[in-house]
């Protein structure tokens, strides 16, 4: 009876979480069945996280024979490249076995498969909290790990992505050390180390992070010296003892074994790496790149702070629980500190959601949901203290505490249960990527923002200058760059010139005593081309999304080294409908706008108008361009055909955004054929250029 009970408990803790998560997540599976024109394209759901692509590309890669452990991946970061990983990342090589097992795109098994590797987080969860004899704690860090929206959000259907591996490796390696730690015998200590080397590989070989294998470490290097610290702290320190002395040789053997079980590899590159991590998220974090180029940090969504409403959101569900669970892991702080050590690095990383970076609040969630939970362990304990109650009184109290638990905790993240995840881009979009590897050679390289790199690699198979995981150089600046000039020449030179001339190249240059300022105009004027000969055709690829991304492209291709800020040239869509010959009833931004075709106002109301500087009329004949001669300032609004027969859309804009290549190529289709041939258009969807 003792055994079935001893196993019982833990699988109905460590079920309940699992079954609502698996819930919270496969509840958007209709909504995607029933919207597979807008959702899938070619009977493959599209991804609905711009990394996905990258760990597909890789599994796809490793089944067509063409992944190499640490060469070159041609298709990243032309013209410096990009290495593959030193070993092909877990997931790739998981999603790549499947797919080749079962003969279906990756895309399809992810849409399974990635739920129930997140919902995983809940065992080791509960069972590191059973062994510290806190049931609810564990009850609770494994319900909030599993349903918290950001978590939810972040390893939704169809998000074939690293969370789940890094959440659960933050507890399944404390896990395995709290094991050693606690094994009755040298036996059972050696195969818990064993655990930990095996959890530790896998973080590494999933994650490809070695500074957060050293992090774990550390703590857990920490946790096993705790004891000796603390006596040392406060008895031997006042005896004039070093900290050697009082560490000497008591636990070295135990610690030298910790660490052979991490892999002394591993942590030395995990120095380096957290130099670095420190170097990019903390120290230079939304600062300017070297010689003052912009760093595109500022307008990545997910790098951005969170105040305390939506931290509480993301996370708990409420600020009132978010209140209630930091009151708990302060206590749990202060009754378990020893536990705790193992669990800080999780914390502190979370906390860095404050500072930046959403994604870093779900690392916080599993340890708010621990500091909820313990309340009701501290509310059992008084219950037990107080009353002395006997053993049935004792489980059906312990089993109202676990149901109130669980309905707070469920009914707090509710959000989750409606949460239905939207792919990352339209089926049009992923249909233009596949057009593209079509109308474009195998050696082409693609200009274009670095959102779409990953995406473009996948589907065309064709190279890009930046992607989601290299746009953090100043070559993100030169395509910026190339967009946002007004003059078609210099768009041609910049493109040309980051041919030959990319991130190494741009470092020697400065290295050599070159500013910023000389290195654009170096760009600019075509300088660094002579004598230098450009071996693969580019193509410029413009896409419905970048309408609205334009925002930051203009903002980081207007950059001024001087002030070290930039402009925002925004393009907004609008609906306008003709009311006369003279007006049209224009809804810009949700406002309803009239537009005098005969004055050139954009009146909004009796006593405020707007003059339209520019009022352009692209046919697929013509373009005509209006220009109003009473103002020396304005807007320019824009009427534009598209590929649906007898449609137009219009666009607003400022008049520095009207004069910029995106506006003039893309949304006008005007551009100089001197420098720039069109080789398939299907506006607004997609628009593709090759530079001649």
């Amino acid at each position: 009876m003792f055994f079935i009970r001893r196993i019982s408990i833990p699988l109905i803790l460590i079920a309940v979480p699992i079954i609502l998560g698996l819930w919270a997540r496969y509840q958007a599976v209709p909504f995607w069945e029933s919207h597979k024109e807008e959702f899938y394209i070619k009977g493959r759901p599209i991804f609905t996280a711009y990394d996905a692509y990258y760990f597909a590309r890789l599994a796809d890669d490793y089944n067509l024979g063409v992944f190499h452990p640490g060469g070159i991946d041609k298709l990243r970061f032309v013209p410096d490249y990009a290495d593959y990983p030193d070993v092909i990342p877990l997931y790739s090589w998981i999603f790549a076995k499947l797919s080749a097992l079962t003969g279906k795109p990756v895309e399809n098994l992810a849409f399974w498969f990635i739920p129930i590797f997140a919902v995983l987080i809940a065992i080791p969860i509960t069972i590191f909290l059973l062994k510290i004899d806190a049931p609810l704690a564990a009850l609770g860090g494994a319900l909030a790990a599993s349903l918290s929206l950001i978590y939810v959000v972040r390893t939704s259907i169809n998000r074939l992505d690293t969370d789940s591996i890094v959440l659960f490796s933050f507890f399944s390696i404390p896990l395995a050390v709290l094991l050693v730690y606690l094994a009755p015998n040298r036996r059972q200590k050696y195969l818990y180390l064993l655990l930990v080397a095996v959890f530790s590989l896998t973080f590494y070989w999933g994650y490809l992070h070695p500074d957060l294998n050293l992090l774990l470490w550390l703590f857990s290097i920490l946790f096993l010296s705790y004891p000796l610290l603390k006596e040392w702290f406060f008895k031997g320190r006042k005896e004039g003892k070093s900290l050697k002395d009082s560490l000497k040789g008591k636990i070295s053997k135990d610690l030298l074994l910790l660490t052979l079980a991490f892999n002394p590899v591993i942590l030395l590159f995990g120095v380096f790496s957290l130099v670095k991590q420190l170097w990019v998220y903390v120290i230079h974090f939304n600062k300017p790149l070297y010689g003052n180029f912009p760093n595109v940090q500022v307008s990545i969504s997910e790098l951005q702070k969170l105040d305390f409403s939506r931290l509480a959101k993301l996370t708990v569900g409420n600020e009132t629980l978010l209140i209630l669970s930091l009151i708990g892991v302060a206590l749990f702080i202060f009754f378990r500190f020893r536990f705790f050590l193992l669990l800080l690095p999780t914390f502190l990383i979370g906390l860095l959601a404050f500072k930046g970076a959403s994604r870093f609040a779900m690392f916080l969630v599993p340890v708010l949901g621990i500091g909820f939970g313990f309340l009701f362990d501290l509310l059992m304990d008084f219950v037990k203290r107080r009353y002395n109650p006997d053993k049935w009184a004792k489980a059906s109290f312990y089993s109202l505490l676990g149901l109130l638990l669980i309905g707070t905790i469920t009914f707090s993240d509710r959000l989750s249960f409606k949460f239905i995840p939207q792919p990352i881009m339209t089926s049009d979009l992923a249909d233009a990527f596949i057009e593209l590897g079509k109308q474009t050679p195998p050696n082409a390289w693609i200009y274009t923002w670095w959102d779409y790199g990953y995406a473009i690699q996948y589907y065309a198979r064709r190279a890009t200058f930046h992607d989601g995981g290299s746009q953090l150089s100043p070559k993100t600046y030169f395509v910026a760059l190339g967009f946002t000039t007004s003059s078609p020449l210099a768009a041609y030179n910049i493109t040309k010139t980051l041919t030959i001339c990319g991130k190494k190249c741009i470092k020697k240059l400065l290295e050599e005593g070159k500013t910023a300022q000389q290195i654009k105009e170096m760009f600019v004027k075509g300088t660094l081309l002579k004598g230098k000969k450009v071996n693969h055709p580019v193509y410029w690829v413009f896409t419905q999304d970048l309408i609205g991304k334009f925002y930051w492209i203009s903002y980081f291709g207007s950059w001024n080294f001087k002030t070290l800020k930039g402009t925002h040239h925004p393009i907004y869509g609008a609906v306008c409908v003709p009311q006369s010959v003279r007006y049209y009833i224009c809804n810009i931004g949700g406002k309803p706008t009239l537009f005098d075709t005969w004055n050139l106002l954009l009146v909004l109301g009796r006593n405020r108008a707007i003059p339209v500087k520019y009022f352009a009329i692209r046919t697929p004949q013509k373009l005509e361009i209006e220009k109003n001669r009473d103002y020396p300032y304005g807007e320019a609004l824009e009427k534009v055909y598209t590929y649906k027969r007898d449609t137009y859309a219009w666009f607003l804009t400022d008049i520095g955004g009207f004069k910029t290549n995106f506006n003039q190529m893309y949304i006008l289709r005007n551009w100089d054929k001197k420098y720039f041939k069109r080789t398939k258009e299907k506006f607004p969807n997609y628009l593709f250029l090759k530079v001649r």
